[in-house]
């Protein structure tokens, strides 16, 4: 409950306010189910009394006509006084209905699923049909059980799109790079490195120090198999560095020349197959990455025309993560205070007390949105290691004897507060540390963008 005078807290004040007064009869309730070809609404009052039997529309300028003058109707004949117009998020179908209604001047409320699955099971009705989800929806609307989420506009809904575009591409790129690594060790099994025993104890010795670097990718695509390179020999290698500006260093040489001696690896003629496979991939890996780096650029240009810039302030946070965090967390207009962030990404501790004795924190809730709470998570795991300016809080933790992974998620709390403060306020982080330099930590971290002039508005 907390310290709010209601038992819905803010958002129950408000909905009592629109009520306090007013006939009941005279207020309506527009339920209306998405979904991608037929649509459904219905139309009653507060009571339950159907307006408006439920009716079919679809997502076009007729249907919403439709849809609008049945509304219109149902106004007319309770003469209402009061409109409650409720959608569920159903996958994306909802957002066109939604942006539609707002422009004809209508507010709507967007339920989560699972408050309507719940509507239906404390019916006691297990049942699934248009009509029921029709009853759920408007029961939730009375109920006030409408979520805070609005729909975003501008470079904000871009970045949302972008970011979570880049995260998919950076999972399928890191899925294929390990089907290339597999074929690697088919192919070539000392490419990747090999065991060294001289010193009395394994170690590992990388041929390449960056297995994804331009030396290591180009002899993947044309020699990757060991009778190519002793084929080529020192000299070879050493006029294919230089033809191809590989930058090859003699002990990198060196171990391409010695790696190949050793191996057992098959004849080609025997590796056909797989050779044909790597070609392939590795021309996808090419695409995934001019993908991806067209995403840097669209991502950088756009976090640098918002406020979400100033998150770019912070030690340990690099421009995709910035504009991640940024765009998950949506409009700071929408929220008072930094804790419905953190109950939105779903990383607020359970809490469980009874009986007058003194409650405990348990698991974090996971209720809320996904994408926010991974976002939180690898945040605070950059802020632990890339932050000197926090890493009291994170060794506060570690000697009470938290599990790393808590740690991330509390340091990813304490980064939406500070968030929270940057953005209300517009302000840049102010770290104590001597030598750190506001431009110069802007930037190491831009690419694509020169920030002098982003700076300069800003403290304009």
């Amino acid at each position: 409950m907390g310290k709010s005078s209601h038992i819905q807290g803010i958002k129950g004040i408000k909905f009592s306010q629109q009520l306090r007064g007013i006939n009941l009869e005279q207020v309506l309730i527009v339920a209306i189910d998405a979904a991608k070809l037929h649509q459904k609404a219905l139309i009653c009052n507060y009571f339950g009394d159907v307006i408006e039997r439920p009716f079919f529309f679809s997502v076009s300028e007729s249907g919403m006509q439709l849809l609008r003058k049945k509304i219109d109707q149902a106004c007319a004949v309770v003469q209402a006084e009061r409109l409650f117009l409720g959608i569920e998020a159903t996958g994306h179908y909802y957002e066109d209905i939604v942006r539609e209604m707002s422009r004809y001047g209508f507010h709507v409320q967007i339920f989560n699923p699972y408050s309507t699955f719940e509507e239906r099971a404390g019916a006691l009705n297990w049942c699934k049909t248009d009509d029921l989800d029709l009853v759920a929806i408007a029961h939730a609307i009375k109920s006030n059980k409408a979520t805070q989420i609005q729909l975003l506009e501008g470079h904000h809904r871009h970045l949302l799109v972008l970011t979570r575009a880049r995260r998919s591409e950076i999972r399928k790129r890191s899925t294929l790079r390990m089907e290339i690594r597999n074929l690697m060790d088919i192919l070539w099994r000392e490419f990747q490195g090999y065991a060294d025993h001289s010193q009395g104890k394994a170690r590992k010795i990388k041929v390449f120090s960056d297995f994804w670097g331009k030396a290591s990718s180009f002899m993947m695509e044309h020699y990757p198999h060991p009778s190519m390179i002793l084929q080529l020999g020192e000299k070879g290698l050493r006029e294919l560095s230089v033809r191809h500006n590989l930058k090859l260093r003699q002990s990198a040489i060196q171990k391409l020349l010695h790696v190949a001696g050793q191996s057992l690896s098959r004849h080609k003629d025997e590796l056909r197959p797989e050779f044909m496979l790597l070609n392939m991939k590795l021309r996808d890996l090419k695409a995934f990455n001019s993908k991806i780096e067209a995403l840097d650029q669209e991502i950088e240009s756009l976090l640098l025309q918002t406020d979400g810039r100033l998150l770019l302030t912070v030690p340990g946070l690099g421009v995709s993560t910035s504009a991640e965090l940024y765009a998950e967390i949506g409009n700071i207009d929408h929220f008072t205070h930094a804790g419905q962030w953190i109950k939105k990404a779903g990383t607020n501790p359970m809490i469980k007390q009874t009986g007058g004795h003194k409650g405990s924190y348990g698991h974090i809730s996971k209720q809320g949105n996904d994408h926010l709470r991974y976002v939180v998570f690898l945040v605070g795991r950059n802020l632990c290691l890339h932050n000197q300016d926090l890493k009291a809080f994170y060794e506060r933790l570690k000697g009470r004897g938290k599990h790393e992974r808590a740690i991330f998620i509390a340091m990813g709390n304490k980064m939406l507060k500070i968030a929270f403060a940057l953005l209300r306020d517009k302000v840049p982080f102010h770290s104590q540390i001597k030598d750190y330099s506001l431009q110069d930590e802007l930037n190491k971290k831009l690419k694509y963008n020169c920030f002098v002039t982003h700076l300069q508005r800003t403290a304009a």
